[in-house]
């Protein structure tokens, strides 16, 4: 067994793109910064080909800049992005390309000047008193013992703060139920203008016979022909007859299926691996195996029944599966469904969120789909640990309840969120001092100089600014 000792100022964990945002942010603000990650690439939920839903809010207005729109700009330049579209079911769509996205991951990366750990997992976090004093990492025989002045825990699922002991909540308040993770995968071949067309004479395969909720007039086939960032969900009659016949490999009522960047290419995101705890090692690898399996009987169902699927073949299925839900971290501060759904973006507000609340069911079909009228802020606190004095957190491991959890997971939230906790961070570093005492006027003033968006545009459409809530 081979030891390592690396000194840092700045440790983040998970390379997701939360931990991105955390490690390029930092290091262009001059931290010494290790990134670690335990897959062999870095992006996370975007290097699967999961499209980001939720730059803009309901009412079409941007939500989020900064290092996320950086980012996609810098996508798009090269191809690899086809830019931010309104959706009416989504309220936005950014269609990326998941292998451009690891690409640019690494150039931004090392542009910055943020060290990188791959294949890299969390063993150990030595804590004293309510600091954490060191993490050993380990990978191919190697423990490299990791030393940090501060910690970001950008895994999503929270491991570096669960190995630190700390407290945090899962899943549904009743019960634990956690969202069902999903096994994304890419096909080629696709023919979408026939898809199109099929849906535009078959109006069934977009309704939900009992959910008129989840409907919406603008949401048809024009719409998907003259968005080239769009997300088609759809099927729902083909689903429910193949499930009659006992014929569908997934428990979903319809087919998501993400525009790629390249003609013929779509990523599907319609695996379903129901009553699965992703931090359970072994849940998470019989859903591999499951999901994998899900994805090529599906395909087959597709080919067979959907016109447009005729000649498509699976040509790559994610390295890892994309999780919706695990642990939510105990912060000094946190938000509620309450909050979220009441548009409140407190004065210690680090980034908006305006993605509707998307909560899927982790034992059947259901899904809930609630409307975000206005943003609602998230406030710093909720990156803040409330039990270890230098750690924080970004992405979807913050502090919050299960409903707002629901909106704001998304992948723009998580970059602002990363991007926030690194200002607060540095901000903290720069007084010694601990995030909890951090200057939130200065960190707000660094990120709004970062071009990040912290309230929306004043007058009758203005998000009301409420006193803080703590939790």
């Amino acid at each position: 067994m081979k030891h390592h000792r690396l000194e840092y100022d700045l440790a983040v964990v998970g390379a997701g793109p939360a931990g991105l945002a955390a490690a390029i942010t930092a290091a262009r603000m001059g931290r010494r910064v290790v990134l670690v990650e335990r897959s062999g690439c870095l992006g996370g939920a975007l290097a699967l080909g999961i499209s980001p839903l939720g730059m803009l809010d309901k009412k079409g207005r941007k939500i989020v800049s900064g290092f996320a729109e950086e980012f996609f700009g810098r996508l798009q330049a090269r191809g690899d992005c086809l830019g931010t579209d309104a959706c009416p079911k989504h309220n936005s769509v950014t269609g990326i390309n998941a292998e451009g996205v690891k690409r640019l991951a690494i150039e931004m990366c090392r542009e910055a000047g943020a060290d990188i750990l791959l294949h890299c997992e969390v063993l150990k976090a030595a804590v004293q008193g309510r600091r954490i004093d060191s993490v050993d990492v380990y990978g191919k025989g190697n423990i490299i013992h990791v030393k940090a002045e501060q910690y970001i825990d950008c895994t999503g699922d929270g491991d570096l703060a669960y190995l630190a002991g700390c407290s945090y909540e899962k899943g549904r308040e009743d019960d634990g139920t956690l969202q069902p993770p999903t096994m994304v995968y890419t096909l080629q071949g696709v023919n979408q203008e026939r898809l199109f067309d099929y849906v535009e004479n078959h109006p069934e395969e977009l309704r939900y016979h009992d959910r008129a909720i989840y409907e919406n007039p603008d949401y048809t086939a024009e719409h998907f022909r003259m968005r080239p960032s769009h997300v088609f969900v759809g099927l729902q009659a083909t689903f429910r007859r193949l499930k009659a016949e006992g014929r569908l490999p997934v428990e979903r009522e319809s087919l998501i299926c993400i525009n790629g960047t390249h003609s013929g290419e779509v990523y599907i995101n319609a695996t379903r691996l129901l009553r699965t705890d992703a931090t359970d090692i072994l849940a998470l690898s019989r859903a591999v195996l499951d999901g994998t399996l899900q994805a090529f009987e599906l395909t087959e169902l597709l080919r067979e029944h959907i016109p447009g699927f005729e000649h498509c073949y699976v040509s790559s299925v994610a390295p890892s599966l994309g999780i919706r839900e695990t642990r939510r971290l105990k912060g000094i501060r946190y938000v509620t469904g309450q909050e979220a759904k009441a548009g409140l973006v407190p004065p210690d507000s680090i980034c908006l969120s305006g993605y509707k609340i998307d909560i899927h069911s982790g034992t059947d079909t259901g899904l809930l789909f609630t409307d975000i009228e206005e943003p609602f802020g998230i406030p710093f606190g909720c990156l803040v640990s409330a039990e270890i004095d230098n750690l924080m957190m970004a992405g979807r491991c913050i502090s919050c309840d299960e409903t707002a959890y629901g909106s704001l997971r998304v992948i723009p939230c998580c970059l602002a969120m990363g991007q926030a906790a690194a200002v607060g961070a540095w901000v903290a570093a720069k007084y010694r001092t601990l995030p909890a005492e951090a200057d939130i006027e200065e960190i707000r003033a660094i990120l709004l100089e970062q071009n990040a968006i912290l309230s929306m545009p004043g007058g009758e459409e203005e998000v009301r600014e409420q006193s803080p809530t703590l939790g």
